[in-house]
């Protein structure tokens, strides 16, 4: 079972991939900023974080600079969803980006792909 922080500003949707997260078998922890996503990745350190690049007080592409930047946390992978292109979320090193709209199958394969390494790993 991995652990998955959701960074998202808009509860509706926050609710929702976790509804799909723990569906699919995982744990996930919820932050409503970026800010908000540091300070529980500096206590849980997740095996993945989903995060949307337009929120306030700290964006999904700051967060993700910041993530890349420090040795401790450069190596969660990051998946920024949102309606901007994905150029952007790859140029401060988004390990993958998922556009607004997205299908929910189109999530848990994204998902199931960046784990997967992860979930490998535990297993030895």
């Amino acid at each position: 079972m991995a652990t998955i922080l959701i960074v998202e500003d808009e509860q509706p949707l926050r609710d929702l991939l976790a509804i799909v997260i723990e569906g699919a078998g995982h744990r996930a922890l919820q932050a409503t900023d970026g800010r908000q996503a540091l300070e529980l990745i500096a206590r849980t350190r997740p095996d993945l974080v989903l995060a949307d690049v337009m929120m306030p007080v700290l964006g999904g592409l700051d967060l993700c600079r910041n993530l890349k930047a420090q040795a401790s946390t450069r190596g969660i992978p990051v998946i920024l969803v949102s309606a901007v292109g994905a150029r952007i979320a790859c140029g401060v090193g988004a390990d993958a980006f998922l556009a607004k709209p997205f299908d929910l199958a189109e999530l848990e394969a994204m998902l199931q792909r960046w784990l997967a390494p992860a979930e490998q790993d535990q297993s030895a």
